[in-house]
């Protein structure tokens, strides 16, 4: 696997290409299946494009054009790999859960920590699909470890597309991990069936400091982190807490997070309220919400989710229902979709994916 961030920065020796060469599908497979007319073509001239281009973080078409390319060479959205990373996140965070609790040293858990946010790197740089593990629902499951591992994909996923350098994004992804750290001791009150009152609502907002807690004692993490975690629930507006900075005088990381996990949260069900559909979380955030956030920071995440954000399920004017596998900027209504159930209600076994953008028919009916 290469090196974290190696793949952006396109190094030039024979190693490297040849890694490329295997990401961007440059053989073709050898046993072909019948494909469904409607399938996106990769030609060999999109390929070398989009190699010279892997050198331009802000090129965002490139990951839509990686993501196409690793569904043409691997199969069905290689959803697989994407799955084994999630679980494999969601276990890493579970451990770390588990020793926050038990009073353990978390530094040797670092090491594991570290190698995760190169794995999903490496995952968001060749495909979007790990984005659809975020909208699945646990039932029955402790909602933390999902709900930290969520905000870490999206999180990522937004610096990336950013062109967040290194280091930036070790910050971000860090913060991200450890900023609801400290409500692990409060699952209980959190579990009720119910709106938490006042009394209970302040017992909530001390997470922060308990986050804050945690990272003192991890040798590797930084004062930018924790920066970030103190400001992460701060608003735009001055509402946020624990200090209720407004505007400019929260940490630019911290905006991008504090929008991430409210978006995260109201995707979700909760023990007092079910989730929405990321379709509407949006026009919520647009509505109702804006004033909380920055303006750069929400009209980064609709960029980037589109109207139709990815794992969105959609039903098409011909009556099938697909799955947002991939959004393409400047074309809000006309993401890459993958078919999920044809018009009759039939489970698709080829799970086609078509790039909406590039045809004129299907087009998207509604959100489900």
């Amino acid at each position: 696997m290469p090196r974290m961030f190696d793949m952006l920065r396109g190094g030039g020796d024979d190693e490297m290409k040849k890694k490329r060469d295997e990401a961007f599908g440059k053989e073709a497979p050898k046993n072909k299946k019948p494909q469904d007319p409607r399938s996106v073509n990769f030609p060999k001239e999109i390929i070398r494009k989009s190699e010279k281009s892997i050198k331009k973080p802000e090129d965002h078409s490139l990951m839509s054009k990686k993501l196409i390319s690793a569904v043409k060479k691997n199969g069905v959205d290689n959803q697989e790999v994407a799955r084994g990373i999630y679980k494999s996140a969601i276990d890493t965070i579970k451990a770390l859960l588990s020793k926050i609790r038990n009073r353990e040293n978390i530094n040797p858990l670092m090491i594991d920590i570290y190698a995760l946010l190169d794995k999903i790197f490496n995952q968001l740089l060749l495909g979007d699909n790990i984005l659809n593990d975020i909208y699945e629902e646990k039932e029955d499951e402790y909602f933390l470890p999902y709900h930290i591992v969520n905000m870490l994909i999206l999180s990522f996923f937004l610096g990336i597309n950013m062109g967040f350098n290194k280091s930036k994004l070790k910050n971000l992804s860090v913060a991200s991990i450890f900023c609801d750290a400290g409500m692990d001791g409060m699952q209980e009150m959190i579990a009720q069936p119910r709106k938490l009152t006042d009394e209970e609502f302040e017992m909530i907002k001390t997470h922060v400091h308990k986050s804050l807690e945690i990272v003192e004692k991890i040798d590797s993490v930084g004062d930018i982190v924790k920066e970030i975690i103190g400001m992460h629930h701060e608003r735009a507006n001055g509402s946020g807490y624990p200090k209720g900075l407004k505007s400019d005088e929260i940490n630019a990381y911290a905006k991008i997070i504090g929008l991430v996990d409210t978006y995260e949260a109201m995707t979700h069900n909760r023990a007092y309220r079910g989730g929405m559909s990321a379709h509407k979380t949006l026009k919520v955030l647009i509505n109702t919400l804006k004033d909380n956030f920055d303006y750069d920071a929400i009209k980064l995440l609709i960029d980037k989710m589109s109207i139709f954000p990815i794992g969105s399920i959609v039903r098409l004017d011909n009556e099938e229902i697909a799955r947002v596998i991939s959004v393409i900027p400047g074309s809000p209504l006309r993401p890459v979709i993958m078919i999920l159930k044809d018009a009759f209600g039939q489970s698709s076994r080829n799970r086609t994916v078509i790039d909406l953008s590039k045809v004129n028919s299907p087009s998207i009916l509604s959100p489900i």
